[in-house]
């Protein structure tokens, strides 16, 4: 702790805790910030980490502050709250709070309801519930068009949600009219977040993407950076998805060496600004480990897939669909490298995961099993 940069309290807790004499203890404030300077493993297993205080007028954390509270948002505390916790991937987290919220919500404030339920939708939604979602989606939606408000924000927001929501269900006619529609309201309020502006390119990017109509993917992609470079930081994940997804239309107009460059970037922003266990890494590493497979680099797809695996093993909230798709691509691999008893050991917890999702893809499940018994034979 060097005193001549922070303003932030801390004090000694020694002749007060009922610690080990040898145990020096400080209490720092809540909002006391650290850079990592150092990382390394003990031989006992216990790791050491070395910190260093960071200056309260340093740049790089007042911009990343604005930046998180630019993205939570001002109002309510509970929702506030709430947006961290989805933010996190802590869904049962953010339901508690915002079902407290809707509870302490008069009833007549359609406003502040319609939002609830929208959030509520993207709770569902990021746990794969997509019919629960919808419902919730259409339910916000049709309060909010009520209101005759043509630049109400929510409502963009609200839009854009079932966009994404449509794009998983594959119906991109659907999916592309509500991004326009989030579009069209977002181009011209003065007061949207960049931020908001630049997901809405990117997100209609993912439609035409979905359509294999990758050229247009990458000039919608393309709209989106340097509106994030403008109003994010370089570390920010919506950074990293965005260099994702790029990568990703690179790779498949044939120009791998670019896309890989770029989804390497994206693995290197999410592995410095999400915990460990996100299954945003994973997603990354799936993609690279795609891209390895597409060019017949068969040993660095199995070593990203891995990663991939490791990664979503550990994740708060495993998504039994995901893990089973990277378990399938992982023992098709290891079956052309005649790797047979790996490739069925594969082939099983692939089966098995797809068995404990919440919504399983009948197409995914007769696929696993398929592989799996011509594995056995």
């Amino acid at each position: 702790v060097d005193p001549a940069l922070t303003l932030t309290p801390y004090a000694s807790l020694d002749g007060v805790t009922t610690c080990q004499p040898k145990e020096k203890e400080i209490l720092f404030s809540m909002h006391t910030v650290f850079r990592i300077y150092e990382v390394k493993e003990n031989n006992d297993q216990i790791w050491k980490i070395n910190l260093k205080s960071v200056s309260d007028k340093d740049l790089a954390i007042k911009k990343l502050t604005e930046q998180i509270r630019s993205e939570i948002g001002e109002g309510n505390p509970i929702d506030r709250l709430g947006r961290v916790m989805i933010k996190l991937d802590e869904f049962e987290k953010a339901e508690a709070f915002y079902q407290i919220l809707i509870e302490s919500t008069i009833k007549d404030d359609k406003k502040i309801y319609a939002w609830i339920r929208n959030q509520f939708g993207y709770i569902k939604y990021k746990q794969g519930r997509y019919e629960e979602a919808l419902s919730l989606y259409q339910e916000a939606m049709q309060i909010q068009e009520k209101m005759n408000d043509s630049r109400n924000l929510d409502l963009a927001t609200t839009y854009s949600n079932m966009g994404l929501l449509y794009t998983k269900l594959n119906d991109t006619s659907k999916a592309l009219s509500y991004h326009q529609k989030a579009l069209s309201i977002r181009e011209r309020d003065c007061d949207v977040s960049l931020a908001d502006l630049g997901s809405t390119y990117n997100n209609i990017g993912l439609v035409y993407n979905q359509r294999e109509d990758f050229s247009d993917a990458l000039s919608h992609y393309e709209k989106a950076l340097p509106i994030y470079k403008k109003c994010l930081s370089a570390s920010h994940p919506w950074v990293a998805t965005l260099y994702k997804n790029i990568g990703l239309a690179q790779v498949s107009l044939g120009k791998h060496i670019v896309g890989l460059e770029n989804l390497y970037k994206a693995r290197e922003i999410r592995k410095i600004s999400l915990p460990c266990n996100h299954p945003s890494i994973a997603s990354v590493c799936n993609s690279i480990g795609d891209a390895y497979r597409g060019i017949e680099d068969y040993q660095n797809a199995l070593k990203f897939y891995d990663e991939a695996l490791d990664v979503e093993n550990r994740a708060p909230h495993i998504n039994y669909s995901n893990l089973a798709l990277t378990y399938y691509r992982s023992s098709k691999i290891l079956s052309n490298l005649e790797q047979h008893d790996k490739a069925l050991e594969y082939a099983k917890l692939a089966v098995k995961s797809i068995g404990k999702a919440s919504t399983p893809n009948g197409e995914d499940v007769a696929s696993y099993k398929e592989h799996l018994e011509q594995l056995q034979t």
